[in-house]
């Protein structure tokens, strides 16, 4: 565990790595319930003789996968699948993006999405069933809440950025997080509030330790701890995030 959290230090404190850039990404639909879905998908961009891990991107209100494709995921691990998970228009017309929130938002669209996606990527990959991650942003963050809450036997770790968990959501199983948010954000104490109560499910629950600028580590006795960054931003993906997620989900036994 010392050498995740050395890791995390080192690229929380400096910054982003570099890396060559991935190939450009194939453009997947499925159609669900009568309606067309869309996803980039990155293939690894290093050839690999064992399985390869996944990682699912979910991006914030209004913004789209283009747009939150740039994180990088895909330059920052490039012996991973990555993709961009796209969801539809909340009202019609308005461009106003995003996916479902909880388990009862008729007909579970998104996890509808999520479920088709992976299994068609388990016919194209080679895929490490047990190194499946996700990450998002504000929106894209309470559906990675209610990923872990309805499909946690399939995640190894998750990552949010900037979003709270809805109150109707139950968490199950612990797992692995790292969070972050900013300082200036009007929704920080209900993104802590989550943050509390995937602690408690974790085990995760004792004081903490520093591990990097603004990183606080809280160790686990079930494999599951939890790492919160608290930068001094307001509602937005901070640019060394990337990385220090990477870092975490590597470190994963």
């Amino acid at each position: 565990m010392r050498i995740w959290s050395v890791a995390l230090f080192i690229l929380l404190s400096a910054g982003a790595t570099t890396a060559a850039p991935a190939a450009e990404p194939e453009v997947r639909t499925w159609t669900i319930d009568g309606t067309v879905r869309r996803a980039l998908v990155y293939a690894p961009a290093k050839a690999s003789r064992g399985k390869v891990p996944i990682v699912f991107g979910f991006h914030g209100g209004g913004d789209n996968a283009e747009h939150f494709s740039i994180t990088g995921f895909q330059d920052a691990w490039p012996e991973a699948v990555v993709i961009y998970m796209q969801a539809l228009e909340r009202n019609p017309g308005r461009g106003d993006t995003g996916y479902q929130n909880a388990d009862a938002s008729a007909p579970n669209r998104d996890l509808k999405f999520f479920d088709t996606a992976l299994a068609d990527l388990r016919q194209s990959f080679r895929v490490d069933d047990s190194r499946i991650f996700a990450v998002g942003f504000s929106n894209g963050a309470r559906f990675v809440y209610l990923l872990w809450a309805t499909r946690s036997k399939t995640f190894a770790a998750f990552a949010a950025v900037s979003g709270t968990l809805a109150t109707t959501v139950v968490l199950k199983d612990p797992k692995p997080l790292i969070y972050f948010g900013g300082r200036l954000e009007p929704s920080l104490r209900q993104q802590m509030e989550s943050v509390e109560i995937a602690k408690k499910l974790n085990y995760a629950t004792g004081s903490g330790e520093k591990c990097g600028t603004d990183c606080t580590l809280y160790r686990s006795p079930r494999s599951a701890p939890v790492i919160t960054v608290v930068h001094d931003g307001g509602h937005l993906y901070p640019s060394f995030a990337t990385d220090a997620i990477v870092s975490f989900f590597r470190s994963r036994p």
